[in-house]
């Protein structure tokens, strides 16, 4: 498989959400891989016991890294009332707040929502509207997502599910993703959610992630096992409501 993936080769994965155990296992993972560059988009905090740890990886390894919307929500988190955000939500950036110097909390508010990388486009959620964060997960939010997609293929994070949005002409077309090697149309326009590295929600609980090599068309989903044990021993020790830590384990 590696032999297909030589040229021009990104790694791209999205919604870590304080999931140290997850991104270290996917990082490792990545080292099977030639590749041009790891990206980001976006979710770095958020639900999980470690952002801190998770921040400084990402700020380490990532070329490129985009504005989701738990960043958003943290770095406005002091402007709103105590109960703006359920316990699942806020209790975790309350953590983030409190491990994240200021020079970190600056990094991040200096993210971009969207960026355009030669072939590609990269955000977190849909490219109509992007500091709205609109899910991509009906034909209608994708269509308006294309309407204003100008390279041949986007990322994008958000969901938690990995799936592979493909337009021709006027025809919109949803393919779930697989660990396989999948080889896109030269024609085609292509959304592609990577899945979710700390919290999936597809029923797999093993992170997700994606390669992608743009001159070949070539794209592959990755899935890697993890200590979900560890992580949940973290999430408890860091207080953080029971259904943060559970959920990992089922994916969902």
């Amino acid at each position: 498989m590696t032999a297909h993936l030589k040229p021009n080769y990104f790694v791209i994965f999205s919604d870590i959400h304080g999931n140290i155990d997850a991104l270290d296992a996917v990082l490792k993972d990545v080292e099977k891989w030639p590749y041009s560059g790891l990206l980001c988009l976006g979710d770095v905090v958020g639900y999980g016991p470690a952002p801190g740890q998770c921040v400084e990886r990402v700020m380490e390894v990532c070329a490129t890294t985009i504005l989701g919307n738990h960043e958003a929500m943290l770095l406005m988190i002091n402007q709103l009332p105590a109960n703006a955000f359920r316990e699942t939500i806020g209790k975790p950036l309350r953590l983030a707040l409190e491990q994240l110097p200021a020079s970190r909390i600056q990094w991040l508010r200096e993210l971009p929502v969207s960026v355009n990388l030669g072939p590609i486009t990269l955000s977190h959620g849909s490219l109509f509207e992007p500091p709205e964060f609109h899910y991509l997960h009906d034909e209608d939010l994708v269509r308006d997502h294309f309407s204003v997609q100008s390279t041949s293929i986007s990322f994008q994070g958000h969901t938690h599910v990995p799936v592979i949005w493909e337009q021709t002409g006027k025809a919109i077309a949803c393919f779930d993703a697989s660990e396989g090697v999948m080889q896109l149309d030269q024609v085609h326009r292509h959304a592609v959610n990577v899945g979710s590295v700390g919290q999936p929600r597809d029923g797999d609980p093993r992170a997700c992630y994606v390669l992608y090599d743009e001159k070949k068309r070539i794209l592959i989903h990755r899935r890697v096992e993890y200590d979900i044990e560890r992580a949940q021993a973290r999430f408890k020790k860091a207080g953080l409501p029971a259904d943060n830590g559970s959920r990992i384990a089922l994916g969902y």
